[in-house]
């Protein structure tokens, strides 16, 4: 491989192994025009909520997450594989939904995996397909009303 080729390769692994780490910033944020900058179009969730299109699936998910005053999601252990112009990254994470100060419901922490395929779209990347898999969960899940 030449130089040019390593460069690439690199940048690409960056690019990709970012996506996970602006998505949980977007939802810790309330960003929701971040959040969904990292799906294409195109692309489908198998998660919390279902089995869904992005859209419909940030649908459900927004107002999940509002009921929280705040989220932390830490992003740790990730691995990144690259075949052309389609990629993968799998990222291990704890998030942290806490409830407000006189709830009378404990905060969720929950230990999660996000299986994310990508596409080169352009110069970036984007996010084609999502799995998230509940690793474990502290606290009432779903959320009490």
């Amino acid at each position: 491989m030449s130089l040019e080729d390593d460069v690439r390769w690199l940048k690409d692994r960056e690019r990709i192994r970012e996506l996970p780490q602006i998505y949980a910033h977007g939802v810790d944020t309330r960003d929701w025009k971040q959040v969904r900058s990292v799906f294409d179009d195109t692309c489908h969730v198998d998660g919390m909520m279902g089995s869904l299109p992005i859209d419909a699936y940030l649908e459900k998910l927004r107002p999940g997450v509002e009921a929280y005053p705040a989220t932390l999601h830490f992003m740790g252990n990730q691995y990144v594989r690259i075949d052309g112009d389609r990629g993968h990254v799998e990222t291990y994470a704890v998030a942290y939904h806490m409830e407000a100060e006189a709830s009378p419901h404990p905060d969720l922490v929950m230990g999660v995996r996000y299986l994310d395929d990508t596409v080169r779209r352009g110069d970036g990347w984007r996010i084609a397909r999502r799995s998230t898999i509940r690793q474990w969960h502290r606290g009432p899940f779903p959320r009490p009303v």
